[in-house]
């Protein structure tokens, strides 16, 4: 039981797109998301390498805050591939996502007959997402 637990647990994360790359640029050698840095608005000089989304799915936060940084990180993961070095974010959001369901059942059956009873709650999910372009920023030289 533990074995197929774990084995849907991974089926569902392999399942869902965090992130998606478009490009629209000139790529660049893949470089570290630590290297990329996030801006709100335009810098002075950059050169634009790709549309990319992404979005807090399967990514097992539960605050809302956590879920932000988690979209983040997938951002600049997606950047770094493409040897972005800033991420120029352009919009957050929300979504909604699959339900969850909770229940619990009693039953019996005696011969061929069988009775039961269940009761059970569903709630949806909240998913923070963002839209932003990949951008190269050349480095300021003094």
């Amino acid at each position: 039981m533990k074995y197929m637990v774990m084995g849907l647990a991974l089926l569902l994360t392999a399942c869902a797109a965090p992130s998606t790359t478009h490009v629209i640029g000139q790529t660049r050698p893949a470089i570290s998301p630590e290297q990329v840095q996030v801006y709100l608005q335009d810098p002075a000089e950059y050169e634009p390498i790709a549309m990319i989304t992404a979005t807090s799915d399967a990514s097992f936060r539960l605050s809302d805050e956590a879920k932000m940084n988690a979209v983040i990180q997938r951002l600049k993961e997606a950047a770094a591939k493409v040897g972005a070095n800033g991420v120029l974010l352009r919009r957050t959001g929300e979504r909604q996502d699959d339900s969850v369901n909770i229940g619990t059942g009693i039953g019996r059956s005696t011969g061929n007959f069988g009775f039961g009873i269940s009761i059970g709650k569903s709630f949806g999910l909240t998913d923070k997402t963002a839209e932003a372009v990949a951008i190269y920023v050349p480095p300021v030289n003094p």
